[in-house]
């Protein structure tokens, strides 16, 4: 899942291992009005994402994000590991608050 280059069986290969569980992944669907897909891409890569399917999907360590457009805004699922979505939403939530302003 980490976006980056292999570190050839270097000792931090298995430092994320917990976030490979997927037993231990929540989902939540969140609309946010006024929000554009664009916007909401730009968003989630500045919490530390990768763009995995353009204007589609988003992901990072221990999550991963798929919007879609609604009438008057976007929704945005949340898919992350359960230690990671409260905060990850949060931080998500205030971002989009003031792009949409």
């Amino acid at each position: 899942m980490p976006i980056s280059t292999s570190s050839f069986d270097d000792e931090r290969d298995s430092q994320y291992t917990q976030y490979e569980n997927n037993s231990l992944y929540e989902q939540e669907t969140m609309e946010f009005a006024g929000l554009r897909l664009a916007v909401a891409e730009d968003l989630l890569k500045k919490l530390g994402g990768g763009v995995s399917e353009k204007l589609k999907a988003v992901e990072g360590i221990g999550w991963k994000a798929s919007f879609e457009k609604i009438e008057g805004g976007v929704a945005v699922t949340f898919d992350a590991h359960d230690e990671l979505l409260d905060d990850l939403i949060r931080r998500f939530e205030d971002m989009a608050e003031k792009a949409v302003r």
